[in-house]
């Protein structure tokens, strides 16, 4: 893409969210790198972890690798860990957080999950509604993941 006087850097949104509703390893990973590079640019970040996406804040759950069906990318993912080549969810979670990302745990979805707070990982911030983040999300680039 080339830059002209419409599309400069800098221009636009300075402020992204995001709806994790898939525990997929890879999406969750992603959404992470993400989140880590808006924050680096000086980009507001809020996750809010819902329903399936929630597993991925309980204690102990954060890394596990089961729900990834393809044999064959499971081996690629188990490899790329072992190698350094891409970091756990649990570490990525720490350096998200301790770089200004605001992790967020869905009231419903833990509800319904019956998920407690102390269940959840240190990193979460906070546990709210979906409509106290549609809140937060007003002005935002916002990413369904």
């Amino acid at each position: 893409m080339e830059l002209d006087d419409n599309n400069l850097p800098g221009e636009g949104p300075d402020k992204v969210t995001m709806v994790i509703n898939s525990s997929e390893y890879q999406r969750v990973s992603y959404a992470i790198s993400i989140a880590k590079v808006a924050a680096a640019l000086d980009m507001e970040v809020h996750m809010l972890f819902t329903y399936e996406g929630l597993e991925r804040l309980i204690k102990g759950r954060s890394d596990e690798l089961g729900n990834i069906t393809d044999t064959n990318f499971l081996k690629k993912i188990k490899n790329a860990l072992k190698k350094g080549k891409i970091s756990k969810l649990s570490e990525d979670l720490t350096d998200a957080n301790k770089i200004g990302v605001r992790i967020y745990a869905c009231v419903t979805a833990m509800s319904i999950m019956n998920v407690k707070e102390e269940e959840l990982i240190k990193e979460v911030d906070q546990v709210m509604g979906l409509s106290q983040f549609l809140v937060l999300s007003k002005g935002s680039i916002t990413y369904y993941v």
